[in-house]
């Protein structure tokens, strides 16, 4: 087994986005969060280290250590059908932080983590 560290080789290029949900309600919202740096472990079976493209949703590579640094945008798309309930969520969201959603049912059903330009792998002695 081995342990790889996985860098991005380009600031803000770490995007990532999560996909909120209520039950009831038909449509979503969508965060998008813009990190300068981030750094992610993955481990391999053997000494081969993972085959990674930019644009990959690095958690499909069973990443569970990871860290994000420097957030530098923010942006947010609701997409709900209720035209009423889409101003007022989007009026919500600013005035609050997008975590206070769950105060009213809200659930992040999926997060990806998204690279988006080449990557430095380097194996990790443990």
């Amino acid at each position: 087994m081995a342990r790889w560290k996985v860098t991005p080789d380009w600031k803000k290029s770490v995007i990532e986005r999560q996909y909120w949900s209520k039950e009831g309600v038909a449509g979503y919202i969508q965060h998008e969060i813009g990190w300068r740096w981030g750094e992610f472990f993955i481990d391999t079976e053997d000494d081969t280290p993972p085959e990674l493209e930019p644009g990959v949703n690095i958690f499909d590579y069973g990443t569970d250590d990871w860290s994000t640094d420097d957030g530098c945008w923010e942006e947010t798309d609701v997409d709900i059908a209720d035209d009423e309930e889409r101003e007022r969520i989007e009026e919500f969201i600013e005035n609050n932080s997008i975590y206070d959603l769950e105060e009213e049912g809200w659930v992040m059903d999926e997060c990806e983590m998204i690279i988006d330009c080449e990557m430095t792998i380097e194996k990790v002695d443990e």
